[in-house]
């Protein structure tokens, strides 16, 4: 007999959130009001590679190409001492370590050189899609733009062929991350990403 009532839990639909952002009409808007400065971008880039497959990220990529530079300049020496073993992982490590901070640093200074860089943004998702409104720049897209998106611990990330859109949970002006992940998870692939 205590079986149904645990079978009943398990295969219950979700609670329906109640969302504060309706109008009179039932149209729902989420507003994330954020600075896009070098805190948000490098929360972007941060979010951005840690979502992609393995082989994908900067540490894997990297840390293959220094094992083969570094194994095809073991191999070209006759019998590579202990030391020079030692040597050869101490260089691969430093080799990933830097490539991996200068992509970032590269990847920044190219988001510190928009004319938004440090300006105070809007983002509203809704049914329709997602606007962008900061002093200098204006945009709407309808949600077929973002077919994928992940969310993470403390917001969620729009991706689309070279796009990504970073959505903090702390920027959110008028509803909950309850609501914009089952919004976004409504019109696009969502992915939870530890």
């Amino acid at each position: 007999m205590t079986q149904r009532p645990i079978l009943a839990m398990l295969f219950r639909a979700p609670p329906i959130i109640a969302i504060s952002a309706f109008d009179g009409l039932g149209y729902m808007e989420i507003v994330y009001k954020f600075r896009a400065d070098t805190a948000y971008y490098r929360a972007v880039i941060d979010r951005y590679y840690s979502q992609r497959p393995l082989l994908l990220r900067l540490p894997v990529q990297y840390g293959i190409f220094s094992l083969i530079a570094i194994g095809f300049f073991l191999w070209s020496t006759d019998l590579p001492s202990p030391e020079a073993v030692a040597i050869a992982a101490i260089i691969a490590v430093a080799i990933v370590a830097g490539l991996v901070f200068l992509t970032k640093m590269s990847i920044l200074y190219r988001f510190k050189n928009r004319a938004e860089f440090g300006a105070d943004a809007a983002v509203s998702i809704s049914e329709e899609g997602v606007s962008a409104s900061s002093h200098h720049v204006q945009g709407k897209w309808e949600w077929a733009a973002y077919p994928r998106s992940a969310r993470f611990s403390d917001g969620i990330l729009l991706l689309r062929a070279g796009v990504i859109r970073w959505l903090p949970d702390s920027a959110i002006q008028n509803s909950t991350p309850e609501a914009a992940t089952a919004l976004v998870g409504s019109k696009t692939e969502l992915r939870h990403v530890a």
